[in-house]
């Protein structure tokens, strides 16, 4: 643009600081109250309530060293599956960010990567690897093929155009979706050619099912739709921090998974023994964005609401001292249609 570097609105700055204190306290009474940040349609928003995002994962990644900053920090929902895409890239631009400056000082930030989810339908993204893979192979052999696992169409980072070629999965043995920036100088971090750990690694982005279960990643965008996933897939819960074991190569593993086999375990090639052992649950996410709030309204927001109720329950966890603690929740919308219902 015009070389000038970016800045804070006042209003943006306004919504984050609103926020800070119930973020830094659990106990914090304004838990219990929702924050709308209205702001007419390309304002920035999303810049603010990202913000808002990246604090939250900073947060807890300095107060709970290690393993106990894993789970999903931020859950980010949406009513219209065209906007989740749209602002999957703009929030995988933070992940990039955060990830990059905690590989460059582990120890303050942890060894588990900073990655984004986009927890969809399946007629957007597909369950399972081995749908993804069997995709990928039609695409490779007929071109022309949509790829669902494929849902960013430039690098977050640098801007280079990203496609099937670019992508690579590992079916059967640590059952991995990884995109790869397309740039072959190796001048970008997120390139296959790049020489760092974002190299081997990829885009910090998982889009199918299977994958987000396991590795949980600290920033989760779903549709609200999505949701009744959680009353017919156990492994679901582990979004909400109930997992059962972790692999050292497949990751958390719900009682109901079926993602972490013998096969797997025992793949031939360059892969060390994996090996399982008990965990306790995850810490549940820290914040809950809402965007488009005015959309939730008639017989979508009764069965929004009902699922709420689960949420609302899922999202609880116990303090040291015994009390319990839900996350904050912050809600978006461009109108003030219907304000006073």
């Amino acid at each position: 643009g015009d070389g000038k570097a970016p800045t804070w609105r006042p209003f943006q700055l306004a919504f984050v600081l609103m926020n800070v204190a119930s973020l830094a306290v659990p106990t914090h009474a304004e838990r219990d109250v929702v924050d709308l940040i209205f702001f007419p349609t390309g304002g920035g928003k999303t810049e603010a309530y990202l913000g808002l995002a990246a604090f939250a994962l900073v947060l807890r990644r300095l107060r709970n060293p290690g393993l106990g900053s894993a789970g999903v920090a931020v859950l980010m929902r949406y009513t219209l599956r065209l906007l989740t895409s749209q602002q999957f890239q703009r929030a995988t631009t933070l992940i990039c960010a955060a990830e990059l400056a905690r590989q460059a000082d582990p120890a303050t930030w942890g060894e588990v990567p900073f990655r984004i989810g986009l927890w969809v339908g399946t007629d957007v993204s597909p369950k399972r690897v081995a749908e993804a893979a069997a995709e990928l192979a039609k695409v490779n052999e007929r071109g022309g093929h949509r790829l669902t696992v494929l849902q960013i169409q430039r690098c977050p980072w640098c801007g280079a155009p990203v496609t099937a070629r670019n992508v690579s999965i590992d079916a059967t043995g640590e059952g991995r979706v990884r995109v790869h920036c397309s740039d072959s100088l190796g001048g970008c971090p997120f390139g296959a050619r790049s020489g760092g750990l974002s190299g081997a690694e990829g885009l910090p982005v998982l889009t199918t099912d299977e994958e987000i279960y396991r590795l949980t990643p600290a920033f989760l965008i779903a549709t609200v739709d999505k949701f009744a996933r959680l009353a017919r897939e156990g492994e679901a819960a582990a979004l909400f921090g109930y997992v059962g074991e972790r692999c050292t190569r497949h990751g958390w593993v719900h009682t109901d998974s079926t993602s972490c086999t013998a096969s797997r375990h025992n793949a031939v090639g360059t892969l060390p023994a994996a090996h399982r052992g008990p965990a306790g649950r995850l810490r549940p996410p820290d914040l809950i964005i809402q965007d488009e709030l005015h959309l939730i309204t008639g017989a979508l927001g009764t069965t929004v609401g009902l699922f709420e109720v689960a949420v609302d329950a899922l999202c609880e966890w116990t303090l040291p001292d015994g009390r319990t603690a839900g996350p904050v929740i912050v809600a978006s919308s461009a109108t003030v249609r219907n304000a006073h219902e």
